[in-house]
């Protein structure tokens, strides 16, 4: 004869519980949200780090066209450019050096023109004609 009580017992050890069930399921959500949270992070910093670099050519790009037009008469000057398919704002401010002939350049690139810090600052030294 075959005892039921043999098979219910049997059955009872190899199943989980529902509390089991539960604790598994909350350590793979504590695991899953520590996971997305780091990724995330990851996402933002990438698109900041693009931001910069992008930034940073707006900036090289102004300093190369100081350089080829000599012409700085402005000592303070704000302008707009396109690239990537975003505006930049640009702040340019002249000051003079020791020398007559050079003058030094900073170049402050912002995503908006009311941004408190810049994304990209150069500083360059333009030689004028006398």
């Amino acid at each position: 004869m075959i005892d039921n009580n043999h098979f219910i017992k049997s059955a009872k050890m190899r199943g989980m519980t529902l509390i089991e069930v539960m604790v598994a399921l909350v350590i793979v959500a504590v695991a899953l949200s520590a996971a997305i949270r780091s990724v995330n992070a990851g996402v933002v910093n990438t698109d900041y780090l693009k931001q910069k670099s992008i930034a940073h050519w707006v900036a090289m790009n102004e300093v190369a066209e100081q350089q080829i037009k000599q012409n700085l008469g402005a000592k303070n000057e704000w302008k707009q450019v396109a690239m990537a398919r975003k505006t930049w704002h640009i702040n340019t401010n002249v000051s003079l050096t020791e020398a007559k002939s050079i003058l030094r350049v900073e170049t402050k690139v912002y995503q908006q023109r009311d941004d408190e810090s810049a994304l990209a600052s150069m500083v360059s030294f333009v030689g004028v004609k006398q």
